[in-house]
């Protein structure tokens, strides 16, 4: 831990840099607290907590993505112009520390932006029957968005910026449509292909999000509101399958991926300090004494 004394401000401050992050979590909460009084939502007490809450998470999930994949920008930014000179030895950092500082600054600032959007929630559903589920739920977010934030720092330090984010991003994408694609094969609308395999294959290199009961006690809860059926009837009954948890083998799945990327990281980050050991010479103290002028009074 004493190896990280210096390592963590300094890539803490990164984060600070031009306000973007806490401008973006600060714009998010007002936007949360606009929506609020501003958005439609069905009558009824229950009914209209609920529409509140899952407007609010949609805008606090896609907030947190923003700021975990613009972390892993501005955490990697600036050892990237410098070539990674910051893992030689003139630059004093070890990859073990190079790569759990910017770890823990990243979920660090993570962390402050679920609490900071979870307390304008919170504050604004007072007195509410789901509170307690919200607050699971947000912890489900966060909990999402670090293995988010890491693949993007993994991606980011192993082709640079622009590769890494977009990387980050279609991998993402990747994941999401074979999640759909799971589900359809699931309740019998689509027959599997060689191209749904394939994504599947291609979709475990992307993180696989837990799930709390909120979202589908939210998404019933609508359809009951507005008289419809649901997104998704299935084979079981009515609406039941829109209620998903993540079980056991779901949290050790999440576990093994959040490790993997860790550990990829940290050999990432090896590779990069040889690279730029082999790049940034110091001079040997013999042939400093042997310069010109030295030595002369």
């Amino acid at each position: 831990m004493s190896g990280l004394n210096p390592e963590l401000p300094a890539v803490w401050r990164r984060l600070l840099r031009g306000r973007i992050l806490p401008i973006l979590i600060a714009g998010s909460a007002a936007l949360i607290v606009a929506v609020r009084f501003v958005a439609p939502v069905p009558s009824g007490a229950v009914h209209s907590e609920l529409a509140h809450l899952q407007t609010a998470n949609e805008i606090t999930g896609f907030a947190l993505m923003i700021v975990a994949l613009a972390s892993a920008y501005l955490l990697l930014a600036p050892d990237i112009h410098d070539e990674f000179e910051s893992l030689t030895a003139a630059g004093g950092s070890r990859p073990v520390t190079f790569a759990a500082g910017r770890v823990v600054a990243g979920a660090g600032g993570l962390l402050i932006a679920t609490v900071a959007l979870g307390v304008a929630i919170e504050t604004l559903d007072v007195g509410g029957a789901y509170q307690r589920e919200e607050a699971v739920h947000l912890l489900v977010l966060f909990a999402n968005a670090v293995p988010v934030f890491i693949l993007a720092l993994l991606l980011t330090c192993l082709f640079g910026r622009g590769a890494g984010l977009i990387g980050a991003f279609f991998l993402l994408a990747i994941g999401a449509d074979a999640a759909y694609q799971r589900g359809s094969f699931a309740d019998h609308f689509i027959e599997p292909s060689g191209l749904f395999w394939g994504e599947q294959l291609f979709a475990w290199l992307a993180p696989r999000p837990l799930m709390d009961p909120l979202p589908g006690i939210a998404l019933m809860d609508e359809s009951v509101a507005l008289q419809q059926f649901p997104v998704r009837e299935g084979h079981a009954v009515w609406g039941a399958d829109l209620i998903q948890v993540s079980g056991s083998a779901d949290l050790v799945q999440y576990a093994v991926y959040l490790a993997a990327l860790l550990v990829i990281f940290y050999v990432v980050c090896r590779w990069r300090a040889t690279h730029a050991r082999s790049r940034f010479r110091l001079v040997p103290s013999w042939l400093e004494a042997r310069r010109p002028g030295r030595g002369e009074d």
